[in-house]
């Protein structure tokens, strides 16, 4: 089994390119992973759906990742790096070998990677597909991320019957009022869905109202 050391990832629970990491993302400092060479299509698999791991290969992996944590070492249960031979993926899995989180490494460190692996042969490992995952159809994590706080406080709005804040909104975006709440709401609900030239106006709308 081969290693990587001193490398940074950024766990979420959901894939991010290194370039959308936001400052407040909690960044592991990572003394040394392991690392796997697989095929093409185990390697999408894996890093675009939820899968659990067979034993066998939690055996392999347990705790033989470490982290660097407030000046000591610490070692994380199931962790580990996949590549393709062409890109590289972080795993971490729960307790019960489901991947949770993933992260992608940064690209100096995923060209040091590459290079390592490059003459290495690929590894069998052995999984399942438990949950499919719906692509974002190539949003960025700015979109998805207030297309969640869009959502929330437009469900909020609809739920406490507000109909004037309802009908406020429509005529900011489409310059005409709406005869119920329910047709308001709908409406709006598709502006947010299809990410169009209203989603920053409704976006600035709610921040300025969710900080008074």
């Amino acid at each position: 089994m081969s290693y990587i050391y001193d490398v940074l990832v950024n766990f979420q629970k959901e894939y991010y390119d290194f370039f959308e990491w936001n400052k407040n993302d909690n960044i592991y400092h990572i003394r040394k992973i392991p690392i796997f060479k697989i095929n093409n299509a185990e390697y999408k698999n894996i890093k675009d759906n939820i899968v659990k791991f067979e034993q066998k290969f939690l055996n392999l992996i347990n705790l033989k990742t470490e982290q660097f944590k407030q000046n000591n070492i610490s070692k994380i249960k199931y962790c580990f790096i996949i590549s393709n031979g062409k890109e590289a993926i972080a795993i971490k899995l729960n307790k019960n070998a489901v991947t949770t989180h993933k992260s992608d490494l940064l690209p100096n460190e995923t060209d040091d990677l590459l290079e390592l692996i490059k003459l290495e042969k690929e590894t069998k490992i052995n999984f399942k597909i438990i949950k499919t995952k719906t692509p974002n159809n190539f949003k960025t994590r700015f979109e998805i991320e207030n297309e969640k706080f869009l959502y929330e406080q437009l469900d909020k709005i609809y739920k406490q019957n507000n109909f004037q804040k309802l009908n406020y909104l429509c005529l900011e975006c489409f310059n005409k009022e709406e005869k119920n709440s329910k047709n308001a709401y709908l409406k709006l609900k598709e502006e947010i869905k299809n990410t169009n030239q209203n989603f920053q106006k409704l976006y600035n709308i709610f921040k300025i109202i969710t900080q008074k």
